[in-house]
């Protein structure tokens, strides 16, 4: 026998009288050693198991323990008064915040435009073209077809616009970066301003919902927006193209067409 497996079999069971142990414990000195401190051990803990009597001190432990559990439950109270007060107070704190959202929601059209842009500047910034291909994949997301030239995009996405989904691009201007938002379902009666201290720029209806062009102050956007609009087809029954409303719709170059 070696001295891992004697160790091994001397810890299962300290107390064993195997002579092979035994005469492995006789020839080697140190799982002798080894040996007498396991049985040592295996010893006291006998004798704290079989002691009849308590060890000296234990009823004022128990006391001790008893008003810990006893302060305990007091302050778990508090803790669970404090965490219900701090509960009604996010609560407060959300209500407060979808109050917010709701009017923010309710806004106008124009001023709602005016936020997406604000809330997303940084794609104002991006200055490289995207290919047609990823255009025309973020139209074909909503089953439109991309059919004419919109020129230079810099930016394509599918984005969130008031109560759904919806096209935002951003195209070069002569001023600074433009700003195209596509709403389907953003239904309006009119042609609505968008002005502010920086930007300005028009919310125009469509059959299918309506499109929003803005860009800097200075900006010329005439025809811009109609432009656009009839470059998609929109999958609404009956409609041919996703044009402006209207008897007419007069091109960037300024001629005229008939409404389909």
């Amino acid at each position: 026998m070696n001295c891992l497996d004697f160790r091994r079999q001397l810890m299962a069971d300290p107390t064993t009288h195997d002579s092979v142990l035994l005469d492995h414990e006789d020839n080697c000195a140190g799982c002798a050693s080894f040996a007498r401190e396991v049985r040592a051990q295996e010893a006291a803990l006998r004798s704290v198991l079989l002691e009849p009597t308590p060890p000296a001190g234990l009823d004022d432990r128990i006391r001790l323990a008893a008003r810990l559990e006893r302060r305990n439950a007091a302050n778990s109270r508090w803790w669970y008064a404090a965490a219900a007060s701090v509960l009604l107070l996010i609560g407060a704190s959300m209500a407060s915040l979808w109050t917010t959202a709701v009017q923010r929601s309710d806004e106008s059209l124009a001023q709602a435009v005016l936020n997406h842009i604000d809330d997303e500047a940084s794609h104002l910034r991006t200055a490289h073209a995207v290919s047609r291909e990823r255009v025309k994949w973020v139209f074909q997301r909503f089953g439109a077809e991309l059919a004419g030239d919109i020129g230079q995009v810099n930016f394509a996405a599918e984005c969130l616009m008031r109560h759904r989904n919806g096209v935002h691009l951003v195209l070069p201007g002569q001023m600074g970066p433009v700003t195209v938002f596509f709403m389907p379902g953003e239904m309006t009666d009119d042609i609505i301003q968008v002005e502010s201290t920086r930007f300005v720029g028009q919310v125009l209806p469509t059959h299918w919902g309506s499109i929003a062009v803005v860009g800097e102050l200075g900006e010329p956007l005439d025809g811009l927006g109609q432009r656009l609009a009839s470059a998609v087809r929109w999958p609404d029954p009956g409609l041919a193209s996703s044009a402006v409303s209207g008897p007419l719709i007069a091109t960037v170059d300024g001629a005229q067409q008939e409404d389909g």
